[in-house]
Protein backbone atom coordinates (compact mmCIF):
# COMPACT_ATOMS: atom_id res chain seq x y z
CA UNK A 1 0.00 0.00 0.00
CA UNK A 2 1.60 3.75 -1.35
CA UNK A 3 1.58 6.12 1.59
CA UNK A 4 -0.49 9.19 1.71
CA UNK A 5 2.60 11.18 1.48
CA UNK A 6 3.90 9.81 -1.34
CA UNK A 7 0.79 10.23 -3.15
CA UNK A 8 0.92 13.37 -2.27
CA UNK A 9 4.51 13.96 -3.32
CA UNK A 10 3.38 12.35 -6.93
CA UNK A 11 0.24 14.77 -7.55
CA UNK A 12 2.26 17.78 -6.70
CA UNK A 13 5.26 16.24 -8.45
CA UNK A 14 3.10 15.87 -11.79
CA UNK A 15 1.15 19.41 -11.28
CA UNK A 16 5.33 21.32 -10.81
CA UNK A 17 6.47 19.48 -14.32
CA UNK A 18 2.91 20.68 -16.25
CA UNK A 19 3.58 24.12 -14.71
CA UNK A 20 6.89 24.01 -16.48
CA UNK A 21 5.55 22.30 -19.23
CA UNK A 22 3.26 25.25 -19.79
CA UNK A 23 5.82 27.86 -19.58
CA UNK A 24 7.59 26.17 -21.77
CA UNK A 25 4.88 26.03 -24.15
CA UNK A 26 4.37 29.31 -24.11
CA UNK A 27 7.87 30.34 -24.66
CA UNK A 28 7.92 28.07 -27.50
CA UNK A 29 4.48 30.12 -28.95
CA UNK A 30 6.60 32.96 -28.92
CA UNK A 31 9.34 31.66 -30.35
CA UNK A 32 7.20 30.72 -33.20
CA UNK A 33 5.01 34.06 -33.67
CA UNK A 34 8.26 36.10 -33.54
CA UNK A 35 9.64 34.01 -36.42
CA UNK A 36 12.74 31.82 -35.26
CA UNK A 37 13.02 28.33 -36.40
CA UNK A 38 12.30 25.32 -34.23
CA UNK A 39 16.62 25.06 -34.08
CA UNK A 40 16.59 28.32 -32.35
CA UNK A 41 13.46 27.00 -30.06
CA UNK A 42 15.37 23.99 -29.36
CA UNK A 43 15.93 25.27 -25.30
CA UNK A 44 12.36 25.75 -24.93
CA UNK A 45 11.45 22.78 -27.23
CA UNK A 46 13.62 20.56 -24.69
CA UNK A 47 12.26 22.14 -21.42
CA UNK A 48 8.71 21.23 -22.79
CA UNK A 49 9.40 18.07 -23.69
CA UNK A 50 10.98 16.98 -20.59
CA UNK A 51 8.25 18.12 -18.23
CA UNK A 52 5.69 17.01 -20.31
CA UNK A 53 7.21 13.94 -19.87
CA UNK A 54 7.41 14.38 -16.23
CA UNK A 55 3.81 15.20 -16.04
CA UNK A 56 2.57 12.79 -18.01
CA UNK A 57 4.75 9.87 -16.15
CA UNK A 58 3.41 11.85 -12.63
CA UNK A 59 -0.33 11.74 -14.13
CA UNK A 60 -0.59 7.88 -15.27
CA UNK A 61 1.35 7.32 -11.26
CA UNK A 62 -1.88 9.40 -10.33
CA UNK A 63 -3.89 7.08 -12.21
CA UNK A 64 -2.28 4.35 -10.51
CA UNK A 65 -3.15 5.87 -6.89
CA UNK A 66 -7.21 6.33 -7.97
CA UNK A 67 -7.28 2.77 -8.37
CA UNK A 68 -5.45 1.49 -5.44
CA UNK A 69 -5.68 4.52 -3.24
CA UNK A 70 -3.19 5.22 0.08
CA UNK A 71 -4.74 4.55 3.81
CA UNK A 72 -5.59 7.40 5.40
CA UNK A 73 -6.07 11.12 3.99
CA UNK A 74 -3.90 14.25 5.07
CA UNK A 75 -4.73 16.08 2.33
CA UNK A 76 -6.70 18.98 2.73
CA UNK A 77 -8.33 18.72 -0.87
CA UNK A 78 -11.05 15.86 -1.59
CA UNK A 79 -10.86 13.51 -4.27
CA UNK A 80 -13.04 15.13 -6.55
CA UNK A 81 -10.66 18.17 -6.66
CA UNK A 82 -7.23 16.07 -7.34
CA UNK A 83 -9.04 14.29 -10.10
CA UNK A 84 -10.17 17.39 -11.48
CA UNK A 85 -7.04 18.69 -11.40
CA UNK A 86 -5.17 15.91 -13.34
CA UNK A 87 -7.93 15.47 -15.91
CA UNK A 88 -7.77 19.07 -17.09
CA UNK A 89 -3.66 18.72 -16.56
CA UNK A 90 -3.99 15.49 -19.15
CA UNK A 91 -6.56 17.12 -21.58
CA UNK A 92 -4.10 20.09 -21.35
CA UNK A 93 -1.11 18.49 -22.25
CA UNK A 94 -2.86 16.88 -25.22
CA UNK A 95 -3.73 19.91 -26.67
CA UNK A 96 -0.06 20.99 -25.86
CA UNK A 97 0.68 18.43 -28.70
CA UNK A 98 -1.90 19.36 -30.94
CA UNK A 99 -0.65 22.95 -31.17
CA UNK A 100 2.92 22.26 -31.00
CA UNK A 101 2.13 20.03 -34.04
CA UNK A 102 0.79 22.88 -35.94
CA UNK A 103 3.27 25.28 -34.77
CA UNK A 104 5.86 22.70 -36.63
CA UNK A 105 3.75 22.37 -40.08
CA UNK A 106 2.64 26.11 -40.26
CA UNK A 107 4.97 28.18 -38.54
CA UNK A 108 8.39 26.64 -38.10
CA UNK A 109 7.79 25.20 -41.76
CA UNK A 110 9.06 22.02 -40.49
CA UNK A 111 5.84 19.42 -41.55
CA UNK A 112 7.73 16.09 -40.78
CA UNK A 113 9.72 16.78 -37.92
CA UNK A 114 7.01 16.51 -34.92
CA UNK A 115 6.04 13.13 -36.54
CA UNK A 116 9.66 11.75 -36.92
CA UNK A 117 10.47 13.49 -33.56
CA UNK A 118 7.23 11.54 -32.08
CA UNK A 119 7.96 8.18 -34.07
CA UNK A 120 11.69 8.24 -32.06
CA UNK A 121 10.26 8.97 -28.98
CA UNK A 122 7.83 6.25 -29.12
CA UNK A 123 9.70 3.74 -30.65
CA UNK A 124 12.71 5.17 -27.84
CA UNK A 125 9.75 4.24 -24.85
CA UNK A 126 9.09 0.71 -26.54
CA UNK A 127 12.63 -0.31 -26.60
CA UNK A 128 12.69 1.10 -22.92
CA UNK A 129 9.66 -0.76 -22.49
CA UNK A 130 11.14 -3.74 -23.41
CA UNK A 131 14.39 -3.81 -21.81
CA UNK A 132 12.87 -3.59 -18.72
CA UNK A 133 10.61 -6.23 -18.91
CA UNK A 134 13.69 -8.49 -20.57
CA UNK A 135 15.43 -7.30 -17.37
CA UNK A 136 12.38 -8.79 -15.26
CA UNK A 137 12.04 -11.53 -16.95
CA UNK A 138 15.68 -12.36 -16.45
CA UNK A 139 15.51 -11.63 -12.64
CA UNK A 140 12.58 -13.77 -12.49
CA UNK A 141 14.42 -16.56 -14.61
CA UNK A 142 17.38 -15.90 -12.43
CA UNK A 143 15.05 -16.54 -9.04
CA UNK A 144 13.63 -19.35 -10.82
CA UNK A 145 16.94 -21.15 -11.49
CA UNK A 146 17.82 -20.55 -8.09
CA UNK A 147 14.59 -22.16 -6.67
CA UNK A 148 15.01 -25.22 -9.05
CA UNK A 149 18.18 -25.67 -7.59
CA UNK A 150 17.94 -25.19 -3.99
CA UNK A 151 14.61 -28.01 -5.01
CA UNK A 152 17.08 -30.24 -6.41
CA UNK A 153 19.43 -30.24 -3.58
CA UNK A 154 16.81 -30.64 -1.08
CA UNK A 155 15.33 -33.44 -3.15
CA UNK A 156 19.05 -35.14 -3.36
CA UNK A 157 19.07 -34.89 0.30
CA UNK A 158 15.75 -36.70 0.65
CA UNK A 159 16.88 -39.26 -2.03
CA UNK A 160 20.16 -39.73 0.12
CA UNK A 161 18.12 -40.38 3.50
CA UNK A 162 15.36 -42.60 1.78
CA UNK A 163 18.32 -44.73 0.87
CA UNK A 164 20.18 -44.47 4.06
CA UNK A 165 16.81 -45.29 5.92
CA UNK A 166 16.32 -48.21 3.78
CA UNK A 167 19.88 -49.37 4.02
CA UNK A 168 19.12 -49.28 7.85
CA UNK A 169 15.67 -51.01 7.69
CA UNK A 170 17.40 -53.54 5.08
CA UNK A 171 20.10 -54.34 7.33
CA UNK A 172 18.01 -54.90 10.35
CA UNK A 173 15.82 -57.43 8.03
CA UNK A 174 18.74 -59.25 7.04
CA UNK A 175 20.01 -59.32 10.79
CA UNK A 176 15.93 -60.15 12.43
CA UNK A 177 16.11 -62.70 9.71
CA UNK A 178 19.94 -64.08 10.15
CA UNK A 179 18.86 -64.10 14.30
CA UNK A 180 15.78 -65.75 13.49
CA UNK A 181 17.49 -68.39 11.68
CA UNK A 182 20.51 -68.52 14.50
CA UNK A 183 17.84 -69.12 17.25
CA UNK A 184 15.83 -71.72 15.50
CA UNK A 185 18.75 -73.93 15.14
CA UNK A 186 19.75 -74.48 18.55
Amino acid sequence: MIEVATALMVIKGAKAAFDVAKEAFDEIRECAEAGKSAHESLGALTSFFSSAGKAEEGIAHAKELQENPPEGQEDNRSDYEIVIEMMVAERQLKQFYKDLKEMFIYQFQEPGLYDEFMGRLEKLRTDRRQREVDNRLHQKAIEMAARREKAKKAQMIQDAMAIAIGGIVSIAIIIGIFWMFTLGSR
